[in-house]
C-alpha cells in the first residue's frame, strides 16, 4: 500500500434527524478534514440505512472499504448475521457502529462479536456522541452544524427548544419528516452533504420538492391528529400514565408519532398498544426523564415484554401477539408505581 493511497470509507445511517446529522459530523471530520475516524485522507461514500432491511446495504457496497461505519441503527435480531456476511464477502477491513437504542445498548454483547469498534450511550443522541467523540479529539465543528447537533439534542430529550434554535428545530424537523415521506436516497446524501459543508450551499429541499413534502405531511399529521383525538377520548388512567388500545384503529407506519401526538392532546405520560404485521404487538410507552425505559425494564422483568427499543424517553416495547390486556394493565399499574 503506497503511502499516498486514499483510504475509503462507507457511511451508512438512519433515515431521521439524528442519523442525517450524525452522518454529517462523520463526513464533515473524514472527507472535509481527514481527522475522524481515520487520520487519514478518504473517499467516503454515504446511504440512508433502514435497520429493517440492512441487508440490502450489501446491494450498494462495492468491496475493499477501509472503514464501514454505522450510525443511528437499533439493533435487530438479523444484524449480527449481515455484518458477518458484509464483513467475509466485501473486503471490510473495520467496521465502527455507533448509536444510543435501547435495542443497541442491551444487546451490546451480540454487536461486540462483530464489529471492531462499538461506541454507544443512552444519554445521548447518536449526533451528541460524536459531536463528543469529535471534541475529545480536539476537532472543531462548524458553527452551522454545532446547532444543528445541539437541535437533534433537544429533539432527542423532548424538553422545549430555546427560541434561538427554532428556526433550526423547524428546518431539521422538515427534513426528517421530508425524508420519512418519501424515503429518498439522494435526498438523504444532499442533506447530508449540505449539513457537512463549511461553505453555504444551495438549500437540499427545492420548491418542488418542498411542495410534494409540504402536502404528504400535511395529510400524515392530519390523520395522526384525527386519530390521535378519537383515542385520547377513551384513554384509560393508570396513576399519571394514560393507557392507549390502539390496535384496531392504526394499521400502518407512525406508531410513535401517534402515542407523541397522544401524549401531548392528554398532556400526561403514555401508553399506547400497537398491531403490526409481524409476529409480535408493540406497546409504545412515552414519558419524560427516562421513566418511559424504567416502566419497559420493569415488564421485561416480569416476563411481559420480548425486547425494549426506542429511547429513554420513548420506549418501543415488544410483547407476545395478542397480549393479555387485563394483565398488562395490572402489570403497567405496577410499572407506573416502580418507577416514579
Amino acid at each position: 500500500m503506497g503511502k499516498d493511497r486514499i483510504s475509503r470509507v462507507f457511511v451508512g445511517g438512519d433515515w431521521d434527524a439524528d442519523g442525517v446529522v450524525a452522518a454529517a459530523l462523520i463526513v464533515y471530520s473524514q472527507e472535509k478534514l481527514g481527522e475522524f475516524p481515520l487520520k487519514s485522507k478518504a473517499i467516503v461514500e454515504k446511504r440512508p440505512v433502514d435497520p429493517e432491511r440492512i441487508k440490502f446495504l450489501a446491494g450498494v457496497l462495492r468491496g475493499d472499504y477501509d472503514l464501514l461505519i454505522l450510525l443511528d441503527l437499533p439493533y435487530t435480531d438479523h444484524l449480527p448475521n449481515v455484518l458477518k456476511l458484509l464483513r467475509n464477502h466485501f473486503g471490510i477491513k473495520k467496521i465502527m457502529y455507533i448509536d444510543h437504542h435501547l435495542s443497541t445498548i442491551n444487546n451490546r454483547d451480540k454487536l461486540s462479536d462483530v464489529v471492531d469498534e462499538l461506541i454507544i450511550d443512552h444519554r445521548e443522541p447518536t449526533a451528541g456522541i460524536i459531536a463528543k467523540l469529535l471534541e475529545k479529539e480536539g476537532i472543531t465543528v462548524h458553527s452551522r452544524l454545532k446547532s444543528f447537533v445541539e437541535v437533534v439534542r433537544y429533539m432527542d430529550s423532548g424538553k422545549k427548544v430555546p427560541p434561538k434554535y427554532l428556526k433550526l428545530f423547524q428546518l431539521t424537523s422538515m427534513f426528517s419528516k421530508a425524508l420519512t415521506a418519501i424515503r429518498d436516497e439522494s435526498l438523504w446524501i444532499k442533506i447530508v452533504d449540505w449539513l457537512a459543508s463549511p461553505s453555504p450551499l444551495p438549500m437540499p429541499l427545492g420548491e418542488e420538492v418542498l411542495s410534494r413534502v409540504k402536502k404528504i405531511i400535511e395529510d400524515r399529521d392530519k390523520e395522526i391528529k384525527d386519530k390521535a383525538l378519537d383515542l385520547a377520548m377513551g384513554a384509560m388512567k393508570i396513576g399519571e400514565l394514560r393507557f392507549v388500545d390502539a390496535r384496531s384503529a392504526w394499521k400502518k407506519r407512525g406508531g410513535t408519532a401517534l402515542a407523541s401526538k397522544i401524549s401531548s392532546i392528554l398532556k400526561a405520560p403514555v401508553a399506547v398498544l400497537i398491531d403490526t404485521n409481524k409476529n409480535y404487538t408493540l406497546l409504545i410507552i412515552k414519558a419524560p426523564g427516562g421513566k418511559a425505559y424504567r416502566i419497559a425494564k420493569f415488564l421485561v422483568g416480569e416476563g411481559l415484554a420480548l425486547d425494549i427499543g426506542g429511547h429513554p424517553n420513548l420506549a418501543i416495547v415488544k410483547l407476545p401477539k395478542n397480549p393479555d390486556k387485563k394483565l398488562l394493565i395490572d402489570k403497567l399499574r405496577e410499572a407506573e408505581y416502580y418507577a416514579s
